[in-house]
């Protein structure tokens, strides 16, 4: 007999909506659509990527505030009490045949992707970091497979996904003759994110210490130490 089954090590993937959306969209667009701020692209290039300081401009404070907002909601949902902050916001233009390479976002912990505008175009596609070395059963076509190598967004213009950074992500060609325009954040926790005896937070001078202390003596140095 069944008892329970327990979803282990769940990677959640957070989907909010900007109110706002329908009001701000063409203001913004009108801004990305120039060529002129995707300094790094060249012609050769599959994808179009601005600078990545878009969150320091005027013209972006309200989706800026609202990102802020759903990835504080973020940080307590999965358990967190600490403030984050959004490090980066870039804008990428993926016209006919361009994709985006299969990556992650280095040096931060939660990344988001918000999406502008784009006419038929495909979401993101999330790669399972097992996929490599994952069996493939043939599959019933009437079930849902639960143990899936790869799960995709729908593309709903004025939606936000925001998602552990560590995920490797990508999106298809676009074959839409519109092209495809997101908006980019990282965002990472504010201050001190990991307790240990030797931070610059709370430092211990190594010289006081016995090496074999107690948990208790310990404590008495620095009250944040893990027991």
């Amino acid at each position: 007999m069944l008892k329970d089954i327990q979803a282990m090590f769940v990677t959640p993937l957070y989907i909010y909506y900007f109110p706002r959306h329908q009001e701000l969209k063409d203001m913004v667009l009108s801004y990305l659509q120039n060529d002129e701020i995707y300094s790094n692209y060249s012609p050769s290039s599959h994808i179009k990527l601005s600078s990545p300081n878009l969150h320091k401009e005027p013209l972006f404070k309200e989706h800026y505030d609202f990102m802020m907002d759903c990835l504080d909601r973020t940080m307590i949902d999965l358990g967190y009490s600490q403030k984050q902050s959004i490090t980066s916001m870039w804008a990428t233009k993926q016209e006919y045949g361009q994709f985006h390479h299969p990556h992650k976002h280095g040096n931060t912990f939660l990344a988001g992707v918000y999406y502008l505008h784009g006419n038929g175009a495909q979401g993101t596609s999330f790669l399972n970091p097992d996929n490599m070395t994952m069996i493939s059963p043939n599959r019933n076509r009437n079930r849902q497979q639960k143990l899936g190598t790869q799960f995709q967004t729908a593309f709903v213009e004025g939606d936000f996904i925001v998602f552990p950074a560590w995920i490797i992500h990508s999106t298809y060609q676009n074959i839409s003759r519109e092209p495809r325009y997101i908006l980019g954040v990282n965002s990472m926790p504010v201050g001190k994110t990991t307790n240990e005896i030797f931070d610059r937070y709370n430092y211990i001078n190594a010289n006081d210490l016995e090496l074999d202390m107690t948990d208790d003596e310990l404590l008495q140095y620095n009250p944040n130490i893990r027991r």
